[in-house]
């Protein structure tokens, strides 16, 4: 029980994180102008918003006897989480003017990379000896 409370611990570390780069994002485009931030911003909530649809429903389900539905609802999560982003990209490039692309895939990019530097983080932290 100890091993998934602290997955679960990481994952919601994660989604804060991720928040927190979209925010990040969204203003260090502003050292570009408005479009870039509001594009880079869109693009960090690009990955947060289908991450955190992923977590609720691949995470739902805990158990050996619930091994089917944690099948079934990791599927789903991820068939989810790959048609929210395509979605998303396409309601930011359809609806925000003016765009700036280059700070859409910058911001996505880099919130993206936070799906592998906080679980090492986190791991390293857990690994470190308590003083």
């Amino acid at each position: 029980m100890r091993q998934d409370e602290q997955r679960l611990k990481v994952i919601k570390l994660l989604l804060i994180w991720q928040l927190l780069g979209a925010l990040m994002a969204g203003l260090l485009g502003l050292f570009w102008g408005y479009s870039a931030a509001l594009g880079s911003f869109a693009g960090g909530v690009i990955v947060w918003l289908p991450n955190c649809y992923f977590a609720y429903r691949a995470f739902r389900y805990k158990g050996a006897r619930a091994a089917r539905l944690i099948v079934r609802s990791f599927y789903a999560g991820v068939t989810g989480k790959i048609i929210l982003t395509a979605s998303l990209f396409a309601a930011v490039f359809v609806s925000l003017r003016p765009l700036n692309a280059a700070a859409v895939f910058i911001g996505f990019i880099g919130v993206q990379t936070l799906n592998w530097i906080v679980p090492l983080l986190a791991a390293r932290q857990k690994v470190r000896p308590e003083e």
